[in-house]
């Protein structure tokens, strides 16, 4: 069961990063993001050369790669303190900047994302450690046949 439970948070991770690696194409795509702020009276962008939109787009692709390598090494716990860390960075910039600067309004495009990377920081911080997958590595790692170098004896003729 704990496998299956396994495969099916490494599945949930792969999609949240196909989430991001959308938000990225439509960064480029569309040249604006949920950060740019429109002045509501003139309906004219406020960051003209589109820079939000290509940072977040790259951000977003960084993310991704956490991510995948999250999904495909969550053995490792410097690889899921990565993804720990990438999340809570994205939650934070998506938090900041619609509560804190006011750069974007509270809409779908932030709280949906927002909830996918709470729901996968949780899963991130809770299951490694409830499936024991961590303390399986350890002590594999340690064992006798792991470290000790079996010799091999070769008979000398006297």
């Amino acid at each position: 069961m704990d496998k299956k439970m396994m495969y099916a948070f490494r599945g949930w991770i792969a999609f949240l990063a196909f989430v991001d690696l959308g938000t990225a194409a439509r960064s480029y795509i569309e040249k604006r993001s949920f950060l740019s702020k429109t002045i509501s009276d003139v309906q004219e962008y406020v960051d003209e050369e589109f820079t939000t939109s290509r940072v977040l787009g790259l951000y977003s692709v960084l993310k991704a790669i956490v991510l995948i390598h999250c999904t495909l090494f969550i053995h490792y716990k410097p690889i899921v303190s990565m993804g720990i860390c990438s999340l809570i960075l994205t939650i934070i910039l998506y938090f900041t900047e619609t509560i804190y600067f006011k750069a974007a309004t509270l809409n779908f495009y932030v709280l949906f994302p927002c909830i996918l990377n709470i729901v996968t920081l949780v899963g991130l911080v809770y299951l490694p450690t409830h499936l024991k997958i961590w303390e399986y590595q350890e002590n594999e790692g340690h064992s006798k046949s792991g470290l000790i170098k079996r010799k091999r004896h070769f008979k000398t003729n006297n």
